[in-house]
């Protein structure tokens, strides 16, 4: 088969004539000429028979192709014809269908407008039936029906009422009049009529009478007459009860006018409660502002009146100006010519005072409440506002605009600063002797503890003053009232009393003064005469006629001197056990302090705040002046603390501590620490200091409250750490020594810091100190100048620095190298 590749054949022929070239010049007789030629004729006639194949296998595919083309070519033409036949229906479909469209469309509109017809024609025929059934219920005075009807009517359209055609086919012989012109007359009638039965419901409380007529008002379409009458009733009711409470008990009751406000707002609020229901189903939620803001004009109006009435019945001015003459005259020399006002008649003012706002508050928080759920304004969810009817009242003007609330404020303070004075004049300290003993004494709270009864009572007194000012629901106030306490606390309390207190104490703790019980005078005598047997009566003596002269009389001026000296060592451990009260009331007092502000107002009652002071961030802010004002004074405390204890320790303990020391980390002469197997296992050094440390401070631990004994233990320690930091420092220590040095330590720590784990991380300089003299000479590193080598130095976090290390390695003697 001849290939139909052109480019195969092409690479035959080329072969065939290079194979050919190649043979010519190999030729050379005849004979292989004529081979060549034969086998060109061979090649010749093969290619030539290759040819015809190819060109008549060719033939035959092509015309089969032909006819396939002229047989697709007729199915093409038919797709045509009909294709053109389907235009020309579908066009003429299209025009039948817009002419269906249209005549469906002239259709629907006359049936629409058939169906207006026949409303309107339905419309008149209802209104028609409505004026006929109004006739004859105004005829019977069935004003429920009429009104009824009335509504009806208004709730057909307008234009049905006043067409033309309604104008000729609804008047008849009984009813003439034109439909629009009986509406209005009706209308009115009825207004004036229902008017008249509710102002007769009113005055006979005939409240099932009032509420149907109530509900009478929107069906005519005179909602505005109906709440304004509602709106007034309601107001007289909050009138009438008014008068009523003020004129229904004595006013010398210390609570009246409170009492009075607060059932003034419970009216309205049970007014606002019960009505709202009604009001919303007939008149829709919306008109409820509208009544509230009527109410509250009126409730502004009586509670006014019960203000004025208080601030008069009560004598406020009268009080307020005492009390000024009194705080000028303090401040001067003529303290004692001006009597104080009556301390009773402060607290009831304050009381009242403070429940009076209460009272207002709640009241405010209800209508915001409820004006909130009534108003069809967007507020933003979960924050509440004063509504205008309070911001913009009158009542709401006194309480903010005159001196109300600068009153009380007046009031507070003189009550908070005269009655603290009070507990410092009537103060008492417990007895500290039951504590002081060998043993430790297991305290079960803070009131085991003894302190001095002001703190007690100014507790109770800070605790009434903020549960009154939080009671009264004005941030103001409680702003105020704060600002009062810290500077109260600050000036009165820390610095006045309690510095005061310790500053009068300080100058009889001296070195030689020990915490021990306290035995009166009373009960020491017999002792101090017992233990002196020359003293004896002066007249017993002039009866044996014993002349005190000389030597006598010397003697007993020494006996008389040992005497007083007695006296002056109790007076001075009373002095002591004063300094100790005062200490544990300075400490316990930022305790109960933190108890108050944080622990009752803030986390056991988490919501205290929040109820009472419900708009905008009130509550947010309080409580950030809360903790505030709570950091402040104990930071206040906490230096007076600090500086209290530290007096403490240096004036009575530290040389007994520094007498504590004696020989300890001594071993031999010249500050040597050098042990061996005779004296390594010897420990009565530190014995002898526990049984000294224990006999010292148990007293201190069993009387001091637990923040003061921390404290003072925290200074001994820092005595301690600088006292044995010098010491070893100047010491030779040899490796048995390190050893036993490093045991002695560790006992001191344990003995000194007990349970105070934190004390410990004060001795971490000794013991590092300790830990290098015990290393061997393989430990350092020679290439940094003797510091230790670093897979040591990696393991411990360090307190000593590189050269503080290298001296402490110095101190050993018994070094290899």
């Amino acid at each position: 088969m001849f290939s139909a590749d052109p480019q195969t054949v092409d690479t035959r022929l080329s072969t065939n004539l290079a194979k050919y070239h190649l043979v010519l010049p190999k030729i050379s007789n005849v004979s292989q000429l004529a081979k060549l030629q034969g086998v060109i004729a061979n090649e010749h006639h093969t290619t030539s028979k290759s040819l015809d194949e190819y060109l008549r296998v060719s033939h035959s595919s092509i015309n089969q192709h032909v006819r396939k083309l002229e047989l697709q070519r007729t199915k093409l033409t038919r797709t045509l014809s009909k294709l053109h036949h389907a235009l020309e229906d579908m066009s003429i479909s299209k025009d039948l269908a817009l002419k269906i469209s249209t005549r469906i469309r002239c259709i629907d509109q006359e049936r629409l407008i058939v169906a207006r017809v026949l409303q309107f024609v339905n419309d008149t025929q209802v209104l028609k039936q409505k004026v006929f059934t109004v006739n004859e219920a105004l005829e019977r005075s069935d004003y429920e029906l009429a009104a009824t009807a009335i509504d009806s009517i208004l709730s057909l359209p307008a234009e049905v009422v006043s067409s033309q055609f309604a104008s000729k086919v609804v008047p008849s012989s009984e009813i003439p009049e034109d439909p629009q012109v009986l509406l209005t007359q009706w209308t009115q009638k009825l207004a004036i009529v229902f008017k008249e039965v509710f102002a007769k419901a009113a005055s006979e409380q005939d409240v099932n009478k009032l509420s149907a007529v109530f509900k009478l008002f929107p069906l005519i379409r005179k909602s505005e007459l109906g709440l304004d009458l509602y709106s007034r009733y309601v107001c007289d009711i909050i009138a009438a009860e008014s008068r009523k409470i003020m004129t229904g008990a004595a006013p010398n009751n210390t609570t009246f006018y409170a009492k009075a406000l607060l059932l003034l707002f419970r009216i309205v609020s049970t007014v606002i409660n019960g009505h709202s229901k009604l009001i919303s189903e007939v008149y829709g939620k919306q008109h409820m502002v509208h009544i509230m803001a009527k109410m509250q004009r009126e409730a502004d109006m009586q509670a006014g009146l019960v203000l004025d009435s208080f601030v008069e019945a009560r004598g406020i001015d009268e009080v307020l100006q005492s009390i000024a003459k009194f705080e000028k005259a303090s401040a001067s020399t003529e303290a004692s010519e001006v009597e104080p006002p009556s301390m009773a008649r402060v607290s009831n003012l304050i009381n009242e005072h403070s429940m009076f706002l209460q009272n207002w508050s709640m009241y405010c928080r209800l209508f915001a409440t409820k004006w909130k759920e009534f108003n069809e304004t967007t507020v933003e969810e979960g924050v509440l506002h004063l509504p205008d009817p309070i911001l913009n009242g009158h009542f709401y003007g006194k309480i903010n605009d005159s001196d109300f609330l600068q009153n009380f404020q007046k009031l507070v303070r003189f009550y908070l600063h005269t009655s603290f004075n009070r507990t410092v004049e009537f103060e008492s300290l417990p007895s500290l002797n039951k504590y002081i003993s060998k043993k430790p004494f297991q305290h079960d709270d803070v009131s085991s503890y003894s302190f001095s009864s002001t703190v007690e009572d100014m507790t109770l007194l800070i605790r009434n003053c903020l549960i009154l000012n939080v009671n009264t629901g004005r941030s103001l106030l409680l702003d105020h009232f704060l600002d009062v306490l810290r500077r109260f606390l600050q000036n009165d309390y820390l610095i006045k009393f309690l510095q005061q207190k310790l500053r009068q104490l300080q100058p009889r703790l001296t070195s030689t003064v020990t915490l021990k019980k306290y035995v009166p005078h009373t009960e020491s005598n017999p002792v101090s005469r017992a233990a002196s047997p020359g003293l004896a009566d002066p007249s017993k003596l002039s009866n044996l006629r014993f002349n005190i002269k000389g030597a006598a009389s010397s003697a007993f001026s020494n006996i008389q001197s040992n005497i007083q000296a007695v006296y002056a060592d109790e007076e001075s451990i009373l002095k002591l056990h004063h300094y100790i009260i005062y200490l544990n009331t300075l400490s316990i007092g930022g305790e109960f302090l933190r108890k108050l502000l944080t622990q009752e107002l803030l986390i056991d009652s988490p919501n205290l705040l929040i109820d009472n002071f419900p708009f905008n961030s009130e509550a947010q802010v309080l409580k950030a002046k809360v903790e505030s004002t709570e950091q402040n004074i104990l930071s206040q405390q906490n230096k007076l603390l600090q500086w209290a204890v530290k007096q403490l320790f240096e004036n009575l303990l530290q040389q007994k501590i520094r007498k504590m020391l004696g020989s300890l980390f001594i071993q031999g002469p010249d500050s040597t620490y050098l042990s061996s197997a005779v004296d390594f296992e010897d420990m009565s050094h530190i014995q002898l200091f526990a049984g000294d440390w224990k006999e010292l401070m148990i007293p201190y631990a069993n009387t001091l409250y637990k923040t003061c004994y921390s404290q003072l233990l925290s200074f001994i320690v820092d005595f301690l750490v600088a006292q044995i930091a010098t010491r070893l420092w100047s010491l030779q220590i040899n490796e048995l020594g390190s050893i036993k040095l490093d045991r002695e330590l560790s006992s001191l720590i344990a003995i000194v810091c007990g349970e105070q784990y934190a004390l410990r991380e004060k001795f971490t300089k000794l013991t590092q100190i300790v830990l290098v003299t015990g290393l061997e000479d393989d430990d350092f590193d020679p290439g940094t100048n003797g510091d230790l080598k670093q897979e040591i130095l990696d393991g411990i976090t360090w307190v000593l620095t590189p050269s503080e290390r290298i001296r402490a390695g110095g101190l050993r003697v018994d070094k290899r190298r």
